[in-house]
């Protein structure tokens, strides 16, 4: 019998010292502290991304099954309230409120989270523009929708910041911003189809600069009518080239027919039109099994 070759499986990791490791490699220490998650404070206007309560509640889930991945700090920063120093997180915002979720709810106790990684900026960094600078770049694994990047954008604007400067430190071009800036100035309710998900953000920016702003929020909301009524929930482009068809129902349908019978049967009727009578007589030739005997006959 054959012999046959011996399973190699990878060789089991045997870990190491840290600190020898870093110093053979050169590093030095780091900022990485671990604060209590009750003692790190949150303002929703430190972070570019609105909070999302599915994405907390997903997290939470997580953490609870396996604790907090240390490899994964929060960034924060000190502000001055009150006179007092407080941490305050701006990147990581949905790891934060999930910890809090986890705990409220009660973790293992082989999970619970006592303290949370966090490292702070140094304070001669920290302003308005650094922050959302920060926020979007840091986002850049899920990007934020064009119309959150136009609020930034305008943000950004009005503290001063140049076009110029926008595009370098965010690696965007001039008509990105003027794409995003047409979103952000255009009607609040093309807005809300566009965060609902109805229209695509490059389908609405593409309605706006072909249409204007009102033209295309009017021609969005038709189109989103239409779909809604085929039992679908977004708007297309293909959906826009079709022109919008209204169904007649059933009972105006009877009503149109009742109407021309009613035409019909009027003694006046032959002194219409030669084309009215025509056009009568064409509409319901089609339906006559279905017309009642002339009336008085």
């Amino acid at each position: 019998m054959a012999k046959t070759s011996p399973l190699v499986l990878d060789a089991m990791i045997v870990t190491g010292n840290t600190k020898a490791a870093v110093k053979a490699a050169g590093g030095g220490s780091s900022d990485l502290w671990t604060v209590p998650p009750d003692r790190i404070h949150y303002d929703p206007r430190d972070n570019v991304r609105p909070l999302d309560q599915d994405r907390v509640r997903h997290l939470a889930e997580l953490m609870k099954a396996n604790g907090y991945d240390r490899k994964k700090p929060l960034g924060c920063f000190v502000r001055k309230v009150g006179g007092e120093d407080r941490i305050f997180v701006y990147e990581g915002q949905h790891r934060y409120h999930a910890a809090l979720l986890a705990i409220k709810e009660g973790m293992p106790v082989d999970k619970m989270i006592d303290r949370l990684p966090i490292v702070i900026d140094e304070a001669k960094s920290v302003n308005r523009v650094n922050l959302i600078y920060a926020g979007i770049t840091n986002n850049d694994g899920e990007k934020l929708t064009p119309l959150q990047l136009a609020e930034k954008v305008i943000e950004l604007q009005e503290l001063g910041e140049p076009n110029a400067a926008i595009c370098r430190r965010l690696n965007i071009t001039d008509q990105t911003i003027r794409d995003v800036l047409l979103l952000a100035n255009a009607p609040a309710g093309l807005h809300k189809l566009v965060r609902d998900k109805v229209v695509s953000s490059t389908l609405a920016i593409d309605e706006i600069r072909t249409h204007g702003g009102d033209k295309a929020l009017e021609r969005l909301q038709n189109a989103a009518q239409q779909v809604h009524a085929a039992g679908k929930a977004k708007v297309t482009k293909k959906t826009l080239s079709k022109p919008l068809v209204h169904k007649i129902s059933e009972v105006q349908a009877k009503q149109l027919l009742q109407a021309l019978q009613a035409v019909l049967h009027d003694p006046a009727f032959g002194q219409l039109e030669k084309p009215t009578i025509a056009g009568v007589h064409t509409a319901l030739l089609p339906l006559k099994d279905l017309l009642d005997t002339k009336r008085g006959g």
